[in-house]
């Protein structure tokens, strides 16, 4: 259903529960069982596995007339609507194709964006990230899109290969660690924090003076142990362990740990490509912020306000 939408089942499921921001609907409580069960893997909710499905497939942009630009995962194998929940919540394009946008121009002055309200500063800066990202991308008009199921490119989607994967989904490990770092290395320079030393992706996450310094305001924040590993990969481990063997703490680590590494790279590239630069203050507020923001756009209940999470973040959901 993913691949053949002019197929006799997209078909009927889409004639019986209808389409929405080009997905087959769930149905409510007007759908079948059967079907509600398949659309669960395919979002990821239940207790099951998770978002295991959604996790594994990619799409491959030819002319990108197939694929939505928002919705589907094809840029750095995450859908934009996720890792850009602010701006997809105020775009008016939220159906467009990547082929339409591209089209209309998503660059500087593209008119492919359309926003139901005026942009604000911090909604700016994260639109620069998000053309930023785009701007080396150009579609392929002799290739048409299709899906690639990441564990195993060559042979696809096999019900053995599905089972050997979500056997093996066991605790935070090592090898895990590397499906969750963007850029295990950027290209070797002199540091943008002014520290002199050559830019590597442990210097600049890890060990800089000051962008590494940031770990300790986080470790403070969060009311945990200050982690010190030799290795990124190490550090994503140590530091997403703190709370033990929960999943939905664990779930919790890794969030803020992902959105701390993804707040230091892209001050990093504000620093190198528009000379702006955030203070340590300012770059934990982003933090705060941009997780707070995360958590809400997945209807995570939180106990508190948001001047709470500000504080106190583990009371908030319910750690202590």
């Amino acid at each position: 259903m993913l691949v053949d939408r002019e197929g006799l089942w997209f078909r009927v499921l889409a004639a019986r529960y209808g389409v929405e921001r080009g997905r087959l609907r769930d149905g409510g409580r007007r759908g079948s069982l059967w079907w509600r069960e398949i659309v669960s893997i395919r979002d990821g909710v239940g207790e099951s596995g998770g978002g295991w499905f959604g996790e594994h497939v990619v799409r491959i942009v030819g002319d990108g007339s197939n694929t939505l630009f928002w919705t589907d995962p094809w840029v750095d194998e995450n859908p934009l609507c996720e890792r850009f929940g602010r701006l997809f919540a105020l775009s008016e394009t939220k159906s467009r194709t990547v082929a339409e946008m591209f089209s209309l121009g998503w660059g500087l002055d593209g008119a492919a964006w359309v926003w139901r309200r005026q942009l604000r500063a911090w909604e700016e800066d994260m639109l620069r990230e998000c053309q930023f990202l785009l701007a080396n991308i150009s579609l392929q008009a002799q290739y048409s899109d299709r899906w690639r199921w990441q564990p195993d490119p060559d042979t696809g989607y096999t019900v053995r290969g599905v089972y050997q994967l979500l056997t093996t989904r066991d605790s935070v490990t090592l090898d895990e660690a590397d499906h969750l770092i963007w850029h295990p290395q950027v290209p070797l320079k002199v540091c943008v924090a002014g520290c002199g030393e050559a830019e590597s992706a442990h210097h600049l996450f890890i060990s800089c003076d000051f962008f590494g310094s940031l770990w300790a305001s986080v470790c403070t924040w969060i009311d945990i142990s200050l982690t010190d590993s030799s290795t990124i990969r190490a550090h994503f481990v140590h530091f997403t362990s703190s709370f033990g063997g929960s999943r939905t703490r664990r779930s919790f680590l890794q969030l803020i740990w992902l959105v701390s590494v993804w707040v230091i790279w892209t001050e990093r590239n504000h620093r190198l490509f528009t000379g702006s630069t955030s203070t340590s203050l300012q770059l934990l507020d982003k933090i705060k912020l941009f997780s707070y923001r995360w958590l809400k756009s997945k209807n995570v209940t939180l106990a508190l306000n948001y001047h709470s999470w500000w504080s106190s973040p583990l009371l908030c959901l319910g750690f202590v």
